[in-house]
Formats: C-alpha cells, sequence, structure tokens
C-alpha cells in the first residue's frame, strides 16, 4: 500500500507532497513554513500547518465524573458503575498501546470492580467509541495512527467488525464521498485522481462493500453536479455541448469509472445533444405529405390537437331536508333544491392529424378540424413533457400533443417565428 502523503501549498500553489512523519520535521526544521497550507484525500479543504494533528496521546473522550456506589452496589459488595469506567479510562490513558487493553487488563479492572465491566458498561464503552470517531472526523483529517486507535478501541471494548462498522459507517461513509469529490476537483490528470480515491478508501475503516456502494454515490453525485454545470438553458430548451460531455465521460472512462444512466437521463442527455446542434445548423427542408406549393416544410409529424373549450355544468344543492313516505311510491321531501350553473374552460384533445412548419406557417390537417396561422401571430411557444402549447394573439392559443420531439419542435418553431419577425 502506498505511503500517505500530505501535500503541500504556499502562496496559492502546490509545492510538494510528503510522509505525515516528514511533514512535521520539516515544520520543526523551518523548511515549512506553519502559514503554509496542508491537505490529503478525505479533507474538504486546504488547512494551515499550524493546526496539523501533533502526535500526542489523549483519549478522544474525556474522563468520566465520580461517583460513589448505590445502596445495591453495597449490598453485593461491588464498586459503582462509573467506578468501573473510570477504572478503563485510567488503564487506557496508561496503556502500553495507544487505545488498546488486553484481556488480562480486564481481568484485573473486573476483579477490582467486582463486576464484568464490559458487560454492565457496555453502552457507555460504545459511547465512548462513538465519540473517538466524531473527534478523529472533527478536523476532517483522519491520520493513520487515528486508524489503528479506533480499532484497538473496538477491540478493547468487544466490538468486532460489524458491530464497529454499524456504529461508524455512515460517518466514514460520507467522509468518503466528501474526499472522493475533492479530489475529483482537483486539477491533476485523471490517472492521479484514481489513485488518490482507491487510497483514501484503503484509509477508511470500511468493508469493501461499504467503500464501494459509498464511491457509487459519490461518483453519481460528481456526475450530477457536472451534467448540471454543461446543460445551459437555450431557445427553451435544455442542450448540452456534444464535444464536452463526451470529453466528461472519457474522464470518468480514464478513471475506470463506469455510470449507466437510467433510461430518464439518457432521453435527457439524447435530447439536449440534438438540440444544441438543432440551435446551431442552417434549418433543412424535410419530406412532406401536404401540397404546400412554394413554401418549405422544415417539420412535419403527426399529433394530437388539443383546443380550450368552454363547458357549462349545472350544479344542484339541497339543504337540510327529510323524506317521508306518502303512498306506495310517493314521497315528501323538505329541504331547498337549487340549480346553479358554471362555466369553465376545458382543454380537449378534439382531433388526430398531420402537423407541418412552413417556411410562413403553421398547418394542422386533421380528418376533423384544420388549422392554419402565420408565425406573425405567434406570441410564445411553451414546451411540456409530452405537448407544445402555441399562445397567439387571437385566435386561440392551440395545444400540440406529441408521441415524441416535441422539444426539438419548439425550436424549430421558434426559429421559424423569428425569422419571419425579422
Amino acid at each position: 500500500m502506498a505511503a500517505e502523503l500530505i501535500h503541500i501549498a504556499r502562496a496559492g500553489a502546490e509545492i510538494g507532497a510528503y510522509a505525515l512523519e516528514d511533514v512535521r520535521a520539516k515544520v520543526a526544521s523551518g523548511e515549512l513554513r506553519r502559514d503554509d497550507y496542508y491537505w490529503k484525500p478525505g479533507m474538504a479543504g486546504w488547512l494551515m500547518l499550524s493546526v496539523l494533528p501533533a502526535p500526542k496521546r489523549m483519549l478522544p473522550f474525556p474522563r468520566p465524573a465520580e461517583k460513589d456506589a448505590n445502596l445495591f452496589d453495597g449490598i453485593l459488595g461491588r464498586q459503582s458503575y462509573q467506578a468501573g469506567l473510570l477504572a478503563v479510562w485510567d488503564r487506557l490513558a496508561a496503556a502500553p498501546r495507544e487505545c488498546l487493553l488486553s484481556e488480562g487488563d480486564w481481568a484485573e479492572l473486573d476483579e477490582k470492580v467486582g463486576y464484568k465491566i464490559r458487560k454492565r458498561c457496555q453502552a457507555d464503552l460504545t459511547k465512548w467509541y462513538r465519540e473517538a470517531v466524531e473527534v478523529y472526523l472533527s478536523d476532517r483529517y483522519f491520520a493513520p495512527e487515528e486508524k489503528t486507535n479506533l480499532a484497538n478501541l473496538a477491540l478493547s471494548f468487544g466490538l468486532d467488525e460489524a458491530a464497529a462498522e454499524a456504529i461508524h459507517g455512515e460517518a466514514f461513509a460520507s467522509y468518503y464521498r466528501i474526499g472522493i469529490l475533492t479530489v475529483f476537483a482537483r486539477d491533476i490528470t485523471p490517472g492521479q485522481k484514481r489513485e488518490q480515491i482507491d487510497l483514501l478508501g484503503k484509509e477508511v475503516p470500511l468493508s469493501e462493500t461499504k467503500v464501494k456502494e459509498a464511491m457509487n454515490q459519490a461518483i453519481q453525485a460528481y456526475f450530477d453536479q457536472r451534467l448540471k454545470s454543461l446543460m445551459q438553458q437555450e431557445d427553451g430548451g435544455e442542450v448540452i455541448d456534444p464535444a464536452a460531455y463526451a470529453s466528461f465521460m472519457d474522464e470518468l472512462k480514464q478513471m475506470d469509472f463506469n455510470v449507466h444512466l437510467d433510461a430518464t437521463t439518457q432521453t435527457r442527455v439524447d435530447s439536449a445533444r440534438r438540440l444544441w446542434a438543432l440551435c446551431r445548423t442552417p434549418l433543412k427542408e424535410v419530406p412532406c405529405a401536404l401540397d404546400l406549393g412554394s413554401e418549405g416544410c422544415f417539420w412535419t409529424q403527426q399529433v394530437e390537437l388539443g383546443l380550450n373549450r368552454r363547458v357549462t355544468t349545472r350544479r344542484s344543492y339541497g339543504g337540510f331536508g327529510t323524506s317521508i313516505k306518502i303512498w306506495g311510491p310517493l314521497r315528501y321531501r323538505t329541504g331547498s333544491y337549487e340549480v346553479e350553473r358554471q362555466t369553465e374552460q376545458r382543454l380537449e384533445k378534439v382531433d388526430t392529424g398531420t402537423l407541418v412548419f412552413t417556411s410562413k406557417r403553421v398547418i394542422f390537417s386533421g380528418s376533423l378540424k384544420s388549422l392554419n396561422f402565420k408565425y406573425a401571430k405567434v406570441l410564445d411557444v411553451t414546451v411540456y413533457s409530452n405537448a407544445i402549447e402555441i399562445d397567439k394573439d387571437s385566435g386561440g392559443d392551440v395545444v400540440f400533443f406529441f408521441p415524441e420531439g416535441q422539444a426539438e419542435a419548439a425550436v424549430i418553431l421558434r426559429r421559424l417565428v423569428r425569422q419571419a419577425k425579422g
């Protein structure tokens, strides 16, 4: 496994990368200044060397307060619950190997206080382990000795790998995800990025499954972030430079990361790439089934026509009342009966037919209804997930429902409208 390297920067430029102990030695000798900056994969940003963690021995959780034994402890002839925690803390603070107690240590401590400390105080020992995780990650710098100490604490407190990961898993997964994103942001080659990400994955105390899961989440977040930055709004739709997108995907490929797009994202990207070219290339005439005379056809498709219609409904309201049977089918009802007419606008699909954008106008030819209006009457074009709405200065707005391709149709229509209006 490659040695952990600490990257050093001065006056905004990186000047080298060294092992942790070498950095400490160079700071002590004056070769590196305390106002220089350091960074390693996993840290969210650069920090001054003046705050680089020193190699000092200190437990990552405070010594518990002293407390007398209660009546029940006295009856059983044992020391208090707190005495057990104090005995463990003091032994850990003086242990030859940092944060590590042997089974012999536990046997002596259990005999001293009169009970099995790990069994009785397990909740507090687990709390100490959780506090150690928080302290070790508080500066976004997880040093190798901290990883060793955490493993020693888990062993001392009787936590197996699964139990320890259940406590610290999400904290280190978050640390790892942020670390990957900071590596992605660095101005280094894709190969160097992958090397630093792999090294970071070996440094965190996570299982291979958890490392892979966190890595996939970080890569997806990076992809979403970059895709958002590459997408542009143009002519009312999303466009993306195919060359820039291809370069981004090649970067991921060089790092041996495979991003599998879901159907929705793939459709979005494909549409954005087509619209990019459509917004930048001359409009081309296409074949049309309708006889347009001298007018050229620039787009045509089978669609459904939707129109806003006024619909009147009758509403009946009855007040409080009763019903009394008089004879046979005849009943007498008390209460009021009123009728109120309500009129509302309702969008209805009224026909299916051929929609055509010519050099001068919009034409719809259906089996029941035909429309024909010049581009000068068009005020706005709105794109929906399955339709486009054309706002006109008179005659009512129209909606065309598409099986696909509505974004491309809207771009072409807007360009034709602009050309017609000069």
